[in-house]
């Protein structure tokens, strides 16, 4: 009886240590719970079994309900495979804005700045916009040497000041400094073919 007692008394902050210190941006029930739907229609996107799907058209965003300036950004994310045709010519696009504006621009579905962290399945760790200096552009990894076409990959995105680190399944890949502004919302892109989010966690740091 005592063991149950302290396993019960411990239990959340057990918890607590095996997250880190993250919180996860995965709703339970609804996208509202910490998403707002931008520049699309509500059923462009939706949840199911911890999954978050964009159905890639109409392009928007899926934007952070808050602002975030310091932390430490995990997600897993993957292109429908079935009925893409067009590789290795093209490749699917998607991505992550940190650092984004509330405000939209004109004709286009974007905010009106922020910083990418390119989910292109062909460009997978690019970083670029927002003023940010020292990141690359471009094919960094050849394609086979990621995640096959249709299955996961995993990003670790961590900000400090105006500062970026990209992890790809592990490895440092990019990384730049001097982005302004340095806080904003985060967003998920639906950009052209079906793509799904998943394990979207964050830890905030301090100022």
């Amino acid at each position: 009886m005592r063991l149950l007692v302290l396993a019960m008394l411990l239990g959340p902050a057990v918890v607590s240590a095996q997250s880190g210190g993250f919180v996860s941006l995965v709703p339970k029930k609804d996208l509202k719970e910490f998403w707002t739907v931008v520049a699309t229609p509500q059923d462009t996107w939706s949840l199911k079994g911890g999954v978050i799907a964009a159905k890639g058209m109409p392009m928007g965003v899926l934007r952070s309900n808050r602002k975030y300036k310091n932390f430490v950004l995990r997600l897993e994310w993957r292109f429908q495979k079935e009925g893409w045709t067009k590789a290795p010519a093209e490749w699917p696009n998607a991505g992550v804005f940190i650092f984004a504006s509330e405000e939209g621009r004109e004709k286009s579905p974007w905010p009106r700045s922020f910083v990418e962290v390119q989910g292109h399945y062909g460009e997978v760790g690019s970083v670029f916009g927002g003023k940010i200096k020292g990141a690359k552009r471009g094919v960094l990894i050849p394609e086979n040497q990621h995640g096959p076409l249709g299955k996961w990959d995993r990003y670790e995105i961590s900000t400090k000041d105006g500062s970026v680190r990209v992890l790809l399944n592990g490895k440092l890949i990019n990384e730049g400094q001097g982005a302004d502004p340095p806080e904003g919302y985060i967003c998920l892109q639906s950009e052209g073919w079906p793509v799904f989010y998943r394990k979207v966690e964050i830890k905030v740091l301090p100022d």
